[in-house]
């Protein structure tokens, strides 16, 4: 990326000019009287772009050649990495023998990704086009949706087990594939913003140290909405052989409200409620762990419900992970201000 370097000159009584390079203004197809947006940086730097960029589709296309002895799960990984790394036009080479697993990998980009249409498709390959970043479902408001997803798993988990709804808890795991989704989308809308100010600013932020910030909340809401998965098969793995303790359930409701508090903490960035959740955050651990010494090693050695136990704990846990990314974003927002 070209760096230039211009001296101020000043025209009239006080206005101060800098003329534009030449090459910049020969690639990006300026004429005389075209309009220029100007944005300030963090930081004192000022950024400026053509408005004509504002309407045109920037076309970023990029080319994953498959092996032809990938299952569907080795492709939609590397399909993700170009999804996620934000390319609007993602192409899928399959050679000339094709791929005999299209119909299992379209129907996985379906359950994983947002956003995502094929546009062509042969024997030799699929082309799909992306959906591009916009300001009616930015980051922050991704990341919302799946907290919400991620807590109803919870409770409903729990109440699925109080009830032996084995049909509650199969509609919970399939939720997960929602919140997966949604993280997917999130951080490809962030990476996109890390790459371009200009993009940033669309997506409703100010710095791209908020996006890496966001995308370790984005990814610890992910593992939380797993665990909550994980609870809910211990109903449809576990029940017939095992009824968990009523306190274990009652502690399980706990660490969903902690995760709620963190939650708020993180989308208001405040720092006294962050700061309390993770007190109430720690009680709730110490807690948890005296109620399983009391339980004795007979129920350590239950596998089924040790294993919910640490489901519990690692919600709560990833509460107060949401609550230090809120320390962090309200930080960084004070040395912008």
């Amino acid at each position: 990326m070209p760096v230039y370097s211009r001296r101020i000159q000043k025209t009239g009584g006080s206005t101060l000019i800098v003329s534009l390079p030449q090459e910049w203004v020969k690639n990006v197809g300026l004429k005389p009287h075209d309009e220029l947006y100007l944005m300030e940086e963090p930081g004192g730097g000022l950024i400026l772009w053509p408005a004509a960029l504002d309407q045109r589709e920037v076309v970023e296309e990029t080319t994953v050649r498959i092996p032809a002895d990938a299952g569907p799960e080795d492709v939609l990984r590397l399909y993700l990495s170009a999804y996620i790394a934000g390319f609007n036009v993602i192409r899928l080479e399959f050679g000339e023998t094709g791929y005999r697993h299209t119909k299992e990998l379209k129907e996985m980009m379906r359950r994983w990704l947002v956003g995502v249409e094929i546009v062509s498709e042969t024997l030799h390959g699929i082309v799909t086009q992306c959906l591009p970043t916009h300001d009616s479902l930015p980051p922050v408001k991704v990341i919302e949706r799946m907290a919400d997803l991620a807590a109803s798993m919870q409770r409903d988990a729990l109440f699925a087990i109080e009830n032996n709804d084995e049909g509650l808890a199969q509609d919970i795991v399939q939720r997960d594939y929602d919140v997966d989704r949604f993280y997917h989308f999130a951080v490809r809308q962030l990476n996109i913003g890390i790459s371009s100010p200009r993009r940033l600013a669309t997506l409703g932020l100010k710095n791209p140290q908020e996006c890496l910030s966001l995308i370790i909340a984005a990814k610890t809401i992910e593992r939380a909405a797993d665990h909550a998965a994980s609870i809910a098969n211990f109903l449809i793995s576990e029940r017939q052989n095992t009824t968990p303790p009523p306190e274990l359930i009652k502690a399980g409701y706990e660490a969903s409200s902690l995760f709620i508090e963190a939650k708020t903490a993180l989308l208001e960035k405040s720092v006294s409620k962050a700061r309390q959740a993770m007190r109430r955050i720690e009680a709730f651990e110490l807690m948890l762990m005296d109620f399983t010494r009391r339980k004795g090693a007979k129920w350590e050695t239950d596998t089924a419900v040790h294993a919910l136990s640490q489901d519990i704990r690692r919600i709560a846990e990833y509460g107060s992970d949401l609550c230090e990314v809120a320390l962090n974003l309200s930080a960084l927002e004070s040395v912008l201000k």
